[in-house]
């Protein structure tokens, strides 16, 4: 298994869907509720996560897909595992905020090890994407240029977001005013996988979100890692602090 002929997958995968969202974005396009009220779904979602299942379908036809807005597919016998958000920060996209990106995240069955990822953020004009062993980089205009995290600072920021739920937007909350004696601000592009690939190109120095789904982090996992970032998903718990200094990311 090549996780570089993977990347290139996921790159061809993840141009597509966003192409679909570029069609749509500030014009006509539908909005439903999914959770709650707050928690928007677009025909525009659904449009991309179909493009990126089709060349997937194509260039992989052997492999588990599964995403956002549609089941699982595949056969159980595959060895390669692909993940999509289809529309990372369907909120943005709706209010007309350019701060929106498809997301695609690889997995090696074989081994469990997430091995490819790509975000892609059109309007903001970058490809974020890596692969194990490959390094981590932001592509812009044509140039890519590699990602090592944030460096060395007396002050940091932290990236979070919050759950369409309220009793979990409060503990949000609580779990954030634990970390902030360590941080001087915050920072949430309304986007999961672009708040991580803010760390791993350093414009933040943490991230943390609680109840994200695999969706929202697997295209953007790789990349962190890639960077040389510490990427930490089980049961928050332990010194927050330490965590925080080390320029960790943190997801429960």
């Amino acid at each position: 298994m090549n996780s570089e002929v993977l990347l290139n997958v996921a790159r061809q995968a993840a141009e597509a869907g966003a192409a679909e969202l570029v069609k749509k974005y500030r014009g006509s396009f539908n909005i439903n509720t999914k959770s709650n009220e707050a928690d928007y779904v677009t025909d525009a979602d659904l449009a991309s996560e179909t493009a990126v299942r089709a060349v997937l379908a194509e260039l992989r036809p052997n492999d588990m897909v599964t995403g956002e807005e549609y089941d699982a597919t595949g056969s159980e016998g595959a060895e390669v595992y692909w993940s999509i958000d289809p529309l990372d920060g369907t909120v943005n996209f709706a209010r007309g905020f350019p701060n929106w990106a498809t997301a695609v995240g690889a997995k090696n069955l074989v081994t469990g090890e997430w091995v490819a990822g790509v975000v892609y953020a059109p309007l903001l004009g970058v490809m974020y994407y890596a692969h194990k062993g490959g390094g981590a980089f932001a592509e812009r205009q044509g140039v890519a240029a590699p990602l090592t995290g944030p460096i060395e600072r007396s002050t940091k920021i932290v990236a979070t977001g919050f759950s369409y739920d309220p009793d979990d937007r409060l503990a949000q909350f609580d779990r954030l005013a634990a970390l902030m004696p360590n941080f001087v601000d915050v920072r949430r592009l309304g986007a999961a996988s672009l708040d991580m690939c803010m760390v791993a190109e350093g414009m933040v120095d943490a991230y943390y979100e609680k109840g994200i789904k695999e969706w929202d982090w697997a295209g953007a996992m790789v990349v962190c890692e890639e960077a040389g970032l510490q990427v930490i998903r089980p049961k928050f718990a332990g010194d927050l602090g330490a965590v925080a200094r080390d320029t960790s990311l943190f997801v429960e």
